[in-house]
């Protein structure tokens, strides 16, 4: 099985923006400010694009074929990615961590993290609580003010790279555009949505909410195609995923040890290729390289973010 392709699943929220509609060329009036590119969550889950296993369902192909898409792993899922664009700050959320998601929502822990491909000059995101007061936060979430008075403003620009772990306050800045990538869980909870008038989920967001992480962003700067080649770890070792950048004047080989790696074009473009086949990567494009590929060629300039699940 080689690199796989997938049909992404657009979203339109109130707060979209216009910069997924310019990278993909999706003509009309509609703007779409999510664009899940590669994901094996029920509601969302993306199609296989061309080959062998065209449209079948990302979470199928894991259900018939786990050794050779997962590897040595029990993993139902594999990180996921989402493109957005917000004209707006998006709500002030959680998410849960992996017993908190079990338990209540038959589901997974949810951490992502974000690279930026563009950012209006001064855009920032919310990346948790400037106080440890949770009563305060209680208080300021009651009348839809917690974001502005307790959300922690962190300036990005292009280039910039950030993780944040589950229970973490967070918020999606206005004038972004981004991939986020997202270990095997769903869950939101909003605390704050700006006066939107949209569900919240107060109760279940406190049960999970951490006011101790204070997430700060890679400054990687923009891809330099003349610049020597280099690869930046993203992550943690506490983290639930393992995320490289990689920055690749002509081409770069990996053996992937048992296990699958999901591939971002965050710059540049690329064919990516392995013994039974290879995908080109344009702009904001994904794909997954499957474990049973035993290593892959990235040939092309440009830089790759490579994320997995740690095992």
């Amino acid at each position: 099985m080689g690199p796989l392709l997938f049909n992404t699943n657009y979203i339109a929220p109130i707060w979209s923006g216009d910069r997924i509609n310019k990278a993909r060329g999706l003509e009309g009036d509609t703007l779409y400010g999510e664009g899940f590119d590669l994901t094996a969550h029920r509601g969302m889950v993306t199609s296989v694009k061309g080959g062998e296993y065209d449209g079948t369902p990302l979470d199928e192909l894991i259900r018939t074929h786990h050794a050779e898409v997962i590897g040595d792993s029990d993993d139902d899922g594999v990180t996921q990615t989402l493109l957005l664009d917000s004209k707006e700050t998006v709500s002030v959320q959680v998410h849960p961590n992996e017993a908190y998601a079990q338990e209540h929502e038959d589901d997974h822990e949810k951490a992502e993290a974000w690279y930026v491909f563009e950012a209006d000059p001064g855009a920032t995101l919310i990346a948790g609580s400037i106080t440890d007061d949770v009563e305060a936060l209680r208080a300021a979430a009651a009348d839809d003010t917690i974001g502005d008075k307790y959300g922690r403003r962190v300036a990005v620009t292009e280039g910039d790279f950030i993780v944040v772990p589950s229970g973490t306050l967070h918020a999606y800045g206005a004038g972004i555009f981004a991939v986020e990538i997202g270990t095997l869980g769903f869950t939101t909870y909003r605390l704050c949505d700006w006066g939107r008038g949209r569900e919240l989920h107060v109760e279940k967001g406190f049960d999970v909410l951490d006011v101790r992480p204070q997430p700060e962003p890679l400054h990687l700067g923009a891809f330099d195609a003349a610049a020597p080649a280099k690869t930046v770890r993203g992550t943690a070792d506490d983290d639930l995923f393992v995320i490289d950048i990689h920055d690749i004047p002509e081409s770069f080989t990996e053996e992937m040890n048992g296990c699958y790696r999901v591939l971002t074009c965050v710059a540049g473009e690329c064919e990516v290729s392995s013994a039974e086949g290879s995908v080109h990567l344009g702009f904001t494009e994904s794909c997954l390289v499957p474990a049973s590929a035993g290593g892959y060629t990235v040939t092309g300039a440009c830089r790759i973010v490579s994320s997995r699940m740690r095992h």
